[in-house]
């Protein structure tokens, strides 16, 4: 048995890291709650009157923004949650989800139950070409 991980130990460590690269997704969902595409996220504004909160700094915010959105920048949000409906669906947004991941699980671990990043934060919402506020 050893001599067999011996001579299979680099298809043992590809075959790890493939499985834990699967997991991954899986595991982010847990944690921080859905991930929505920029396509789902327009389908959750229109159907179900998503909140988009933008988690970047105002002056970023001030730059550009999704159309409709609201600044509570993430360094703020545990002290603005009065500011936020739990009956109502956010979408929490960065420039490419990193800060979003992390409010969205602040927002999840306080009651709130409708939350979803945008995958690939404001970076994708440009790349699909969606509205924009300066």
């Amino acid at each position: 048995m050893s001599q067999f991980i011996v001579q299979n130990a680099l298809l043992i460590i590809i075959a790890v890291i493939a499985a834990v690269s699967l997991a991954m997704p899986l595991i982010n969902t847990r944690r921080f709650g859905p991930m929505v595409s920029s396509e789902q996220a327009v389908s959750l504004i229109n159907k179900q009157n998503a909140l988009v909160v933008d988690v970047r700094a105002q002056k970023d915010f001030k730059r550009v923004r999704i159309a409709n959105s609201v600044n509570i920048p993430a360094n703020e949000i545990q002290n603005r949650l009065g500011e936020l409906s739990k009956d109502r669906t956010i979408i929490v947004v960065d420039n490419s989800g990193n800060m979003s991941a992390a409010a969205s699980k602040l927002l999840r671990g306080v009651g709130f139950t409708k939350v979803y990043v945008l995958d690939s934060g404001l970076v994708g919402w440009m790349r699909d070409k969606l509205p924009l506020e300066s």
